[in-house]
């Protein structure tokens, strides 16, 4: 959802809640290998202009359901996510927790994608990811040996 700076400055005393559903699954690209899917994402919050520093603080609740692939079976499993967070916007880049204004417009849909990838759990199992999993010790023979230095052949 974008914000004129104005439309920001106009409602930080009456009107200053949101609530709506976006489609982030444009945001799903080909190198995120074991993204599969994501719901649409309830976000609700409100936000504060703190005039002293030119700043505008949201407080924002994300709702949603992700479809990754189990790290062994490659499956599709739900994981369901919710979480909040705050997030500072502000036209002069001060530290890292404070998001750059471009332009006159505050953008939260980009933010909030890549808050929705930092919460996303690293390795994901489905329930009978163990059932067929079949773990194998391979012995190598004496006459099976592995060079230890690959590049020791190049001397000679």
């Amino acid at each position: 959802m974008k914000w004129s700076i104005n439309e920001l400055n106009k409602y930080r005393l009456s009107n200053n809640t949101f609530d709506y559903i976006a489609d982030f699954s444009t945001y799903i690209t080909e190198d995120m290998i074991d993204f599969i899917d994501v719901s649409p994402v309830k976000i609700s919050g409100s936000f504060k202009v703190l005039e002293a520093f030119e700043q505008y603080l949201f407080e924002v609740k994300v709702e949603c359901t992700l479809t990754i692939a189990c790290a062994i079976t490659l499956e599709p499993v739900d994981v369901p996510m919710e979480f909040e967070t705050s997030l500072i916007f502000s036209k002069s880049l001060e530290d890292d927790n404070v998001y750059l204004i471009e332009g006159s417009t505050v953008d939260l849909d980009p933010v909030i994608w890549a808050n929705i990838l930092i919460e996303k759990p690293m390795r994901i199992l489905s329930k009978n990811a163990y059932e067929n999993f079949d773990e194998s010790i391979v012995t190598l023979d004496d006459d099976e040996k592995i060079a230890v230095n690959p590049f020791g052949k190049l001397k000679e």
